[in-house]
């Protein structure tokens, strides 16, 4: 389980945004918890640019996107008393289109995005329908957890 004392790193490569680091390690720590989770979690909040040369490099893909996973023990490059469990790279530039797509604000979007790149990461993935329909509702699942917690707290 991700406890307090679990690592969460956030990078913010861009110097014209504010990050609510303690909103987001709230929502990656809520859901790993959830998901019990053993491992550090890094986070990188970049731009589109930056974005699109790591979905060229690992997926062949030419083109920015919102958020980009890594499960860190495919990777092969964690030593084993390591325990690293995955990179989140995020664009700001495409979490703020998102927003206006699925009519939702930027911590929402944030949470969506975070809880959609936890579930890659716990193996969950949406190549084929069924794949698909299983994510979807396990993302709107712990986002109405994580909505849910928040007006209680």
């Amino acid at each position: 389980m991700l406890t307090k004392s679990k690592k969460i790193n956030i990078v913010n490569s861009l110097d014209s945004w504010f990050v609510p680091k303690k909103k987001i390690v709230d929502i990656m720590r809520f859901v790993a918890d959830l998901l019990k989770i053993d491992g550090e979690l890094d986070l990188l909040l970049t731009d589109d640019k930056t974005i699109r040369k790591y979905n060229k490099r690992y997926r062949s893909i030419d083109r920015a996107t919102d958020v980009l996973s890594f499960s860190v023990s495919d990777n092969g490059f964690v030593l084993p008393e390591e325990k690293v469990f995955g990179n989140i790279i995020i664009s700001w530039e495409q979490l703020k289109l998102d927003t206006r797509e699925f009519e939702v604000d930027i911590d929402e979007m944030m949470a969506r995005l975070i809880i959609h790149s936890v579930l890659h990461l716990s193996g969950y993935d949406h190549i084929e329908e069924k794949q698909r329909k299983e994510m979807q509702k396990e993302e709107t699942r712990l986002l109405n957890l994580y909505k849910e917690r928040l007006t209680l707290v």
